[in-house]
């Protein structure tokens, strides 16, 4: 399919728009296409053409990436690679020409959100920036309600999702199981959870769990 197929007409949140896209291919022509869609919807966007000057480029910038996977110098999975450890946790999706099971499984593993193969139609890819968009604002959520516990209590919330008991969290961070279970009530309040199970569901969201 074309990249310059007509435009969806998906409307999308003012939420969704304050977002940059930043396009990563070799490509000339499909950098240059995607650009020029995604600000005809609104967006902001930005083009590199390697990976490397991405990386010379990285900021704080609330967006998500777009790359190519097979790039000369530095592939898209080494780019990957590279932010993980930067940890440098920007929503990435991947475009490539030559797809297959393993390499679905891998970008997954290493922290991709998706991947969509070429040649893509741009309301298809759209919908995956959409559904992209609406998961990283909940993980986002997920992320900010972590960073409003305490020390101790994400102390307890790592052991608490090991499926220790009150006692024994008691005994591991020497203090007594009342204590334990005032932070516990406390912890499970902020994180907005009611249950173990929903707890531990909460973890995928996390961009950095137990970092402190």
């Amino acid at each position: 399919n074309d990249y310059n197929a007509s435009m969806s007409q998906i409307p999308l949140d003012e939420k969704i728009l304050k977002n940059t896209i930043f396009i990563v291919d070799d490509d000339e022509g499909i950098v240059n296409s995607l650009s020029s869609f995604f600000e005809i919807k609104g967006f902001k966007t930005r083009m590199f053409s390697s990976a490397s000057a991405y990386l010379d480029a990285l900021d704080n910038t609330p967006g998500i990436l777009i790359s190519d996977i097979n790039m000369p110098k530095m592939s898209g999975i080494e780019l990957l690679e590279a932010l993980r450890k930067k940890r440098h946790f920007r929503p990435m999706l991947f475009i490539t020409g030559f797809a297959t099971i393993e390499l679905a499984v891998k970008t997954v593993q290493l922290g991709a959100c998706d991947f969509i193969e070429k040649p893509f139609s741009t309301r298809t890819l759209l919908d995956k920036i959409i559904r992209i968009f609406e998961k990283t604002e909940s993980n986002a959520q997920a992320n900010l309600q972590y960073q409003s516990l305490t020390k101790r209590e994400r102390q307890v919330f790592e052991l608490v999702i090991k499926d220790l008991t009150n006692i024994d969290i008691a005994e591991k961070l020497f203090i007594t199981v009342s204590t334990v279970e005032k932070h516990r009530a406390v912890m499970m309040r902020k994180m907005d959870v009611k249950t173990l199970t929903e707890l531990i569901k909460k973890i995928s969201k996390l961009d950095f769990l137990g970092s402190q």
